[in-house]
C-alpha cells in the first residue's frame, strides 16, 4: 500500500518452492505504478466534532457501548492479521531451511488461486484477506486500517454491521479478482498459477463507507496537503478502473474495486437512512 493501500505485486517464494507455487500477491513492493506514500494521519476537526453529536443507535445499545464493541472488533481483526502474518513468516523461514511442507500448506489454504478455488478451496476467498507478503505490506495495511477503522467505529454502525462491512468488502474483492482471472483464462491470456492475498479490498470498503458518512472530512497527503476523504475514494476508483485490464500492471485492481463497490452498495442500501449529519 503506497497511500491508503499497498497494491498488488509479484511475490517470489523461496527457490525451493518455485516449482510447486508461482505466485502473484495483492502485495506492496512491486507495483510498477506506485501511488504517492499518503497516509491517513488523523481525524479532521470536523469529524471529531460530529462524533460528539447525538446519533441513531440500535435500541438498548448506547453510543459508548457500541463504539467500544466496534473498537474491540477492530483490534481483533488487526490481531488476526498479525497472527496469520507471524505464522506465515515462520513457515517461510522453515521453507528456507529446506522444510517447505508447512509453507506449501499455508499457501494453499491462506492465499487465493482460481484453479484451487474451483477444486473446492472456497475458504481461500476469506482467508486470503488476512495474509500479507512482508512486514512493510502488513504494516502499511494495518496502520491505515487502525486510523480508518477508528473513524468507522465511531459512526452509527452496530458491531454486526462493522464486521459485515469489513468481511463483505474483502470477500467481494476476492470474488471479483477470481472473476477477472476466469475471464483472462477464457480470453487465452490467463495464468493458472497466479495467487492473490491482502486486506486492501476490506480497507477500501471500510474507507468508502466512512467517506459516505464523512465525505468532506480531510486526510493528509504527504502529511501536509488536506484532501477530502470523498475525493480520495474517487481517486482510487479512477486509478483502479483505468488500470483494471492493463497487461503491464501487477496490481489487483479488481480486488480493490470489489471492496469499494461493496462498501458503496451497503451504505446506500442499508446505512444511508441513518441520515448522519453531513453524510451523502
Amino acid at each position: 500500500m503506497s497511500s491508503f493501500f499497498r497494491l498488488a505485486g509479484m511475490a517470489r517464494p523461496h527457490a525451493a518452492l518455485r516449482k510447486p507455487l508461482s505466485t502473484t500477491f495483492f502485495s506492496t513492493t512491486a507495483a510498477k505504478r506506485p501511488l504517492p506514500p499518503n497516509f491517513y494521519k488523523q481525524l479532521s476537526p470536523s469529524m471529531v466534532s460530529k462524533l460528539k453529536q447525538p446519533r441513531s443507535y440500535s435500541s438498548g445499545f448506547g453510543p459508548q457501548r457500541q463504539y467500544g464493541a466496534n473498537m474491540f472488533l477492530l483490534k481483533g481483526l488487526i490481531g488476526v492479521n498479525l497472527a496469520v502474518w507471524g505464522y506465515g513468516t515462520y513457515a517461510l523461514a522453515q521453507a528456507k531451511e529446506g522444510h517447505a511442507g508447512n509453507y506449501i500448506k499455508f499457501m494453499h489454504n491462506m492465499t487465493m488461486n482460481l484453479a484451487e478455488f474451483k477444486r473446492g478451496y472456497y475458504w481461500q476467498a476469506l482467508t486470503s484477506m488476512f495474509t500479507h507478503q512482508d512486514f512493510f505490506h502488513i504494516g502499511a495495511n494495518l496502520f491505515t486500517f487502525w486510523y480508518l477503522g477508528r473513524g468507522l467505529a465511531a459512526m452509527p454502525v452496530t458491531p454486526g454491521q462493522f464486521m459485515f462491512i469489513v468481511l463483505g468488502s474483502g470477500l467481494s474483492g476476492s470474488l471479483l479478482w477470481l472473476t477477472q482471472q476466469e475471464q483472462k483464462l477464457q480470453a487465452g491470456n490467463g495464468n493458472t498459477r497466479q495467487r492473490g492475498l491482502g486486506f486492501s479490498g476490506a480497507l477500501l470498503g471500510a474507507m468508502t463507507v466512512l467517506a459516505c458518512f464523512e465525505p468532506r472530512s480531510t486526510v493528509q497527503l504527504y502529511g501536509i496537503i488536506p484532501v477530502p476523504l470523498g475525493l480520495i475514494v474517487l481517486g482510487y476508483a479512477a486509478y483502479d478502473g483505468y488500470y483494471l485490464h492493463s497487461e503491464n500492471s501487477r496490481v489487483a485492481h479488481a480486488g480493490h474495486l470489489g471492496g469499494l463497490a461493496f462498501g458503496l452498495a451497503y451504505y446506500f442500501l442499508k446505512l444511508r437512512r441513518l441520515r448522519f449529519p453531513g453524510s451523502l
